[in-house]
């Protein structure tokens, strides 16, 4: 029950449902089945998305979001998430050297260098457990970083790390407030190999833990904490079958992203109205290149996904919503995540992620 606790803290804890579960192992032939594109540039006329004249390699895209809940159908007792709670991404590009000291010995690649994408989330979140008249109250913090090769090379990770401390929720009727939720602080670390076909991960855990694994799989394959940039790269229909490798498991898992009908986001819509003010002043700033219509106003777009867990005790499906992708050639900052509905288990309710801003930094050594 403790394992199954921890997989269930990881999930509401890191923004993500690919920490839920994961296979006993992965093998085979790698065949990168699912293709990506870089939905946040402007795609050059090289093969190679991201190369050292690259602007991400100056320039971060910074994207902030607030954050709502939505309670579940759960009578024996609740949760709440303040909508104090932040969260924030940041995607830019950095030089990565095979050869550090950092790399696990087995791992390193000598006089081997990449351009990578950084992949940087940060998540403040306030929750409340009540049980019966009993309640406590903590603050979620995880900062999750990550590196993963251009989209030519189908995002193949290089490097995570995820630094978590969060209470979340630990049983469907608890008799006490104290046995509402659980408590997880620890940080992880993933190196990968160059070839993407071995992993190493360290834990903060009190016994030092170390897996290795191999990651050898059938379909394309990702580093959990890169999600949201891998759902980005994807085209915006049908359904696609992936692996990620989930650090807390040291094993990699199955998913599939199925995309819905894009839609307008409408001027009337409660759901959207701060999304589209974000995205106004996007355009207004110069970041997103939408053209107004005739009445002066900008039409925007979206386009949902839903992610499951493939196989047995699947647990509940998250869905994003991302800007849809209209114009390859002119929208440098396409396909940028609008919303995140992340279900929390239990059937105690729901977290919303709204966008709030996204904007380009330049860097000062540009």
């Amino acid at each position: 029950m403790k394992k199954i606790a921890k997989i269930i803290a990881l999930a509401v804890c890191a923004g993500s449902v690919l920490t839920l579960s994961a296979c006993s192992g992965c093998s085979g032939t790698v065949d990168r089945s699912t293709n990506t594109s870089p939905n946040w540039l402007l795609r050059g006329s090289t093969a190679d998305d991201l190369d050292a004249s690259s602007p991400l390699m100056q320039n971060t895209e910074t994207a902030t979001y607030s954050v709502s809940f939505e309670a579940g159908g759960n009578t024996n007792y609740s949760v709440s998430y303040s909508e104090d709670g932040s969260y924030k991404t940041e995607l830019s590009a950095t030089n990565y050297d095979w050869s550090q000291s950092s790399i696990p010995t087995e791992l390193r690649a000598e006089g081997q260098t990449d351009c990578v994408y950084t992949y940087v989330t940060e998540l403040s979140l306030p929750v409340t457990f009540t049980v019966g008249g009993e309640s406590a109250s903590f603050t979620n913090e995880i900062t999750t970083v990550s590196y993963f090769r251009s989209a030519a090379n189908n995002l193949q990770p290089v490097y995570s790390r995820q630094q978590i401390h969060c209470y979340t929720p630990n049983s469907i009727n608890p008799a006490t407030v104290e046995l509402a939720y659980v408590e997880m602080n620890i940080t992880y670390e993933t190196w990968y190999s160059r070839d993407g076909g071995t992993a190493v991960t360290k834990s903060s855990a009190e016994d030092g833990s170390t897996k290795t694994a191999g990651t050898a799989t059938p379909y394309s394959l990702f580093d959990a904490s890169g999600l949201a940039v891998a759902l980005r790269s994807f085209t915006q229909k049908g359904t696609h079958t992936f692996n990620v490798y989930v650090p807390s498991n040291g094993a990699a898992a199955t998913y599939t992203a199925s995309w819905g009908s894009a839609a307008d986001i409408a001027a009337d819509d409660e759901n959207f109205a701060g999304i589209r003010d974000a995205l106004n002043a996007a355009c207004d700033s110069g970041y997103l290149l939408t053209a107004a219509g005739e009445d002066g106003a900008r039409t925007f777009n979206y386009t949902p996904v839903t992610v499951s867990l493939t196989g047995a005790m699947s647990g509940p499906s998250n869905t994003y919503y991302f800007a849809t992708v209209k114009n390859s050639d002119l929208n440098t900052g396409r396909a940028v995540m609008l919303r995140m509905e992340e279900v929390v288990p239990f059937n105690l309710g729901t977290i919303i992620y709204s966008l709030k801003s996204v904007s380009q930094e330049v860097s000062s050594a540009a």
